[in-house]
């Protein structure tokens, strides 16, 4: 049995190579002496690690850099082709199916169409070779898969990653990651969508700099993910983020879950019954109903995310799936009726902005996120 102190050497070392790989990643090019002062490991410890990860072929030689005095400093940073990264995004009625570099630099993509008429392990066997093809067609770039991401419009039992249910298509209690880890033998990171999108948004969209923000999917439904203190917010049970089913009216219409005036029959699409590109489609042909139906949206998401914001504090919230095609229609009634209904310093320091970033890349990012 090992001493506690020989565990805790290990767990340092664990530590110090994590710590060197993030800065790494979120820093290169950058020399061993920034890699020193940005951890603040010493310079014994940091050429330990690199030579570790050089052999490994984590990272490569990027040139130098001259100073005012000294030589020149030897810049590393990350191999991009050191692994791929694959991500798959559950959207009824399609899969999308993604491999990207360890940048979330996306270098293959298809979208698998599907109806509820199908069973969903019929629909999991067509994604997984599916993305076989794309890991055939990635072999020249690099043969090492680091894991794959899922993205749901479902919540996980915490307890075995079940999908619980998507009742649109009516799939309930369906194996996901255990199939998937059989197939591949990866690690497999399944979560909501909105879950991984906000992480997306950490790492490579408009959340970069803030470590509180709240990201809402809004298409058919709106889904939620919720970043406190730069990690990502579960609650107690795993299902925090359910948020198109919190109530905002009543008296509202009715929902499928069983409730009225749930969020998402309110300010998503199905408050239309008609899809975003439909209504935008008609918008913008000079539909005066389709305009107002947008805006009547915008102000039900603005209602929402004015209790969101009085009981978070986030700095950000940021939208994203099918809304981001209405732009101002919905965000500027969205906006103004926040506005109206936060305190006035709250709404100065208070952010609401679109996503530029595909869905696919939080699912992406789940498992470039393994590497530290």
């Amino acid at each position: 049995m090992k001493s506690e102190s020989v565990i805790n050497q290990s767990r340092m070392k664990q530590q110090n190579r994590t710590s060197v790989i993030y800065a790494l990643w979120k820093n290169a090019p950058i020399s061993r002496t920034g890699l020193a002062k940005v951890t603040g490991l010493n310079k014994a410890t940091i050429t330990s690690i690199v030579a570790s990860l050089e052999e490994e072929g984590m990272i490569v030689p990027s040139g130098s850099l001259k100073g005012s005095v000294g030589r020149a400093q030897n810049l590393l940073m990350f191999n991009e082709q050191y692994a791929l990264c694959a991500g798959i995004l559950f959207r009824p009625p399609v899969m999308k199916i993604a491999i990207s570099n360890i940048r979330a630099k996306i270098l293959w993509m298809k979208d698998l169409p599907f109806s509820s008429a199908q069973s969903p392990m019929e629909v999991l066997t067509q994604v997984a070779d599916l993305l076989d093809e794309g890991l055939s067609t990635c072999g020249a770039y690099s043969d090492k898969l680091l894991g794959i991401g899922v993205g749901t419009a479902s919540l996980l039992r915490p307890d075995d990653k079940m999908l619980y249910a998507i009742h649109s298509i009516n799939w309930r209690n369906i194996p996901v990651v255990e199939y998937l880890q059989r197939r591949f033998q990866v690690p497999i990171i399944a979560d909501t969508a909105s879950n991984n999108a906000i992480l997306g948004e950490k790492h490579f969209g408009a959340a970069k700099d803030a470590d509180n923000a709240i990201y809402l999917s809004v298409g058919y439904g709106i889904g939620g993910g919720i970043l406190m203190d730069g990690q990502l917010y579960r609650g107690s049970n795993g299902f925090a983020g359910d948020l198109g089913h919190y109530v905002i009216d009543p008296s509202g219409p009715p929902c499928p879950c069983g409730k009225r005036g749930c969020w998402e029959v309110m300010a998503s699409s199905i408050a239309t019954k008609k899809s975003f590109s439909e209504l935008c489609d008609a918008a913008e042909q000079g539909d005066g109903a389709a305009v107002a139906a947008l805006a009547q949206i915008g102000r039900n998401l603005g209602l929402g995310i004015s209790n969101l914001v009085s009981i978070f504090d986030p700095q950000l919230v940021v939208l994203g799936g099918d809304v981001v095609r209405a732009g101002d229609l919905v965000m500027v009634p969205c906006r103004n009726t926040v506005k109206e209904r936060v305190w006035p310093w709250v709404w100065e320091r208070t952010r609401i902005e679109f996503s530029s970033l595909s869905g696919l890349v939080g699912c992406l990012t789940r498992v470039i996120e393994l590497l530290f």
